[in-house]
């Protein structure tokens, strides 16, 4: 993916406003959203310095440093010797934070307010780095790095768009291969394969064919469980694409449905197209929540709905913020959310419809061209 330089222009404006020196980021989403480079393993112990007048520093091992080259990085990268250390249950050890120590100290800022992302920092971390630098002070950056990753530029688009695309080969798949009889595990397992061979990367796919009782469970995961014909079948289809995530999912009856299961199934349909209509530049999201959910419960009680009825997606599949009635934002260009409203009744079933939209000047933008009417 692209990187744009203007990402370092707002994170250098937010800094000023926070007082902040330097932006210690430990977080791998956040270290590809400010300097490019996108690495795959969960445990490799990466960051980097951000600092005002400088380059990016991207922290990483040294036996990574081949896999930087071969990536579209912007800044300058700083090596450490990795070593097990007993005692470090999580991927960055002493010597990430000794390196970290050394860089502050080498640009004069060893005594400054350094800020951190307290929500991706052990306590054990945090005590390394106060003892390594105890003229510095330290602040938690982590709300004003999301606040900066709400509005999605072109190149993150884009990337959402592709996966997207790869995500609608996953639900195609999916409409050939559920069948009666046959496993969701099975179904899942060939789904997530077509859309590897797309272009899907292993860490974003899954591919989950959910039917019976617990498949309105957020964690809910195929089972072994044979589908039957005349249950809902949900196809809940996520994909990343150069780390940026798409998710699609619909549900289909491959019986012959109820009255009931009909006209449940046309609620959860309609959230969606309610939800489409509200999402407009300057509307509160609180407001679009709310408006929403008051209008289905003359038609079905709130609680056969889960919540929140979606929420933006970028370098995570759920980032802030959710559309529910507690949310504080405003909605601007160029925002995308996935809206995934899921129902569930005793006796009828589930029913979860998502897609993922782009917030425009004049509305929203369905990226997904599949259609929802699936029964």
């Amino acid at each position: 993916m692209q990187f744009t330089p203007q990402r370092l222009d707002k994170v250098h404006r937010a800094m000023r406003r926070e007082e902040v020196a330097a932006l210690l980021v430990t977080r791998r989403q956040d270290v590809q959203y400010l300097t490019g480079f996108q690495y795959r393993g969960m445990n490799v112990p990466i960051g980097c310095l951000i600092i005002e007048k400088h380059q990016p520093q991207l922290i990483l091992p040294d036996r990574h440093e081949l896999v930087s080259s071969r990536e579209s990085v912007i800044g300058k990268v700083r090596t450490f010797n990795e070593t097990n250390y007993e005692g470090w249950s999580r991927s960055h050890g002493p010597a990430f934070w000794e390196k970290v120590t050394s860089i502050l100290k080498e640009l004069g800022l060893a005594g400054s307010m350094i800020g951190l992302q307290h929500d991706w920092l052990s306590v054990q971390e945090f005590e390394k780095l106060k003892q390594s630098l105890p003229e510095a002070g330290f602040k938690d950056f982590s709300p004003s790095l999301w606040k900066l990753k709400l509005i999605k530029d072109a190149a993150e688009i884009d990337a959402i768009r592709k996966a997207v695309t790869i995500c609608e080969i996953g639900v195609r798949t999916a409409l050939e291969v559920v069948t009666t009889g046959k496993s969701e595990e099975d179904a899942s397992l060939e789904i997530e394969s077509a859309m590897r061979v797309a272009g899907g990367q292993q860490r974003g796919i899954r591919a989950a064919v959910l039917s019976g009782t617990y498949s309105h469970l957020p964690l809910a995961e195929p089972s072994t469980s044979r589908i039957i014909s005349d249950q809902f079948i949900v196809l809940d289809i996520t994909v990343s694409h150069t780390g940026y995530f798409g998710e699609i999912a619909r549900t289909i009856h491959l019986g012959r449905p109820s009255s009931k299961q009909k006209k449940f199934f046309q609620y959860v349909v309609n959230i969606v197209r309610m939800l489409e209509k509200r999402l407009r530049p300057e509307a509160q999201i609180k407001d679009v929540a709310e408006k929403t959910l008051k209008k289905m419960k003359r038609r079905i009680p709130s609680d056969n709905i889960l919540q929140p009825l979606g929420n933006s997606i970028g370098l995570d599949l759920h980032e802030p913020p959710f559309i529910a009635p507690d949310a504080q934002h405003t909605l601007r260009p160029g925002m995308v959310f996935s809206l995934h409203p899921t129902g569930f009744a005793t006796g009828v079933g589930t029913v979860k419809i998502a897609d993922v939209v782009l917030i425009t000047d004049s509305g929203c933008e369905n990226l997904t061209s599949l259609a929802r009417e699936t029964i």
